[in-house]
């Protein structure tokens, strides 16, 4: 999936960090806007309009280009999408009680505003830039009836998807996303999760794509974890792991000459997260940052760490155990 362009020499970064990069404190929380719901005006428009940005000359230009079709294609099925269905404030507090996610899909079960979503995304994708395997899932989906569809939802969201139906898993992760960053837009932030920080989305559970570093808090700035399915963030500790919330043993790991991105890898549980700082490139979209640096994925995987992949290219990489 990477070429070898992208396998630079991986340097590790010390325990504690330089200073330069706010994280000789472990574990410090910094000062920030505790939770962001998406904007559904600029969510998928920014994201695709980044992919364009970045696919020229990148080794994976093609699939760049792709994604952000695909990304114009779920702006496109915002629009106009049936009601939907919300948890009212019974099933709100009672998932607070239980300290879930309102929006979690093991607990919320979602109608068919996903499947509408799907419907436009095959049928507005620009089909010049998909290869001959997406264009075969392509047609597969739109002859596919409601169980099939339905299967492939539940194991996506399950983390189950197999190698050899990965092309139209993204496809399916792709409307599902739409049809959660839209629940997760009419939410109100005040209703979710307690003050108690957690590595899963405080809106539907799901797991981080990536967290980005903001100036301003304090000298430190403040992380901010993205949600790979309804594009929530929220505040979470720096030098923390993702996966078992633990600040001892944690290292960095970065491509030689990048200065915006590293990889914060977990001694205890051999998995790790990506942090992007935006002090150094404005333009991140965690996303879109996240698949043109699938290089420092390959190089700290083959350094015996793992994390949930991208939803984009789930089935192509080895998740941490839990």
């Amino acid at each position: 999936m990477v070429p070898p362009g992208s396998r630079q020499a991986l340097t590790s970064g010390p325990e504690n960090p330089a200073s330069a990069f706010g994280e000789n404190i472990l574990g410090a929380a910094a000062e920030g806007e505790r939770i962001r719901l998406p904007d559904l005006s600029t969510v998928f428009q920014r994201r695709a309009a980044r992919l364009e940005a970045l696919a020229p000359g990148h080794d994976l230009e093609g699939f760049l280009h792709l994604i952000a079709a695909l990304v114009t294609a779920q702006h496109q099925a915002l629009s106009g999408l049936p009601p939907g269905s919300m948890p009212g404030a019974s099933e709100i507090g009672k998932a607070r009680l239980v300290q879930r996610a309102p929006l979690d899909p093991a607990i919320w079960s979602r109608d068919e505003s996903w499947r509408v979503a799907l419907s436009r995304i095959l049928e507005t994708i620009e089909l010049e830039v998909l290869p001959d395997s997406a264009r075969a899932a392509r047609e597969a989906l739109m002859q596919a009836d409601k169980a099939s569809l339905e299967s492939l939802a539940d194991r996506f969201l399950g983390g189950d998807v197999a190698t050899g139906e990965a092309a139209q898993a993204v496809f399916v992760a792709a409307a599902l996303q739409v049809a959660w960053t839209r629940m997760a837009a009419l939410l109100d932030a005040g209703d979710l999760a307690g003050e108690t920080e957690g590595g899963d989305c405080p809106a539907c559970g799901s797991p981080p794509v990536a967290g980005l570093i903001s100036p301003g808090g304090t000298k430190f700035g403040h992380r901010h974890l993205h949600c790979s399915l309804c594009a929530t963030s929220w505040r979470y500790t720096r030098v923390r792991c993702v996966h078992c919330g633990s600040t001892d043993r944690i290292s960095f790991r970065n491509l030689a000459g990048t200065s915006y991105l590293r990889a914060e890898c977990c001694e205890v549980c051999q998995g790790y997260s990506k942090v992007f700082y935006l002090e150094k490139v404005r333009t991140l979209e965690p996303l879109a940052d996240d698949l043109a640096s699938l290089g420092l994925d390959v190089l700290v995987g083959e350094a015996g760490f793992a994390r949930v992949p991208n939803p984009f290219v789930l089935g192509m990489m080895e998740q941490p155990e839990k």
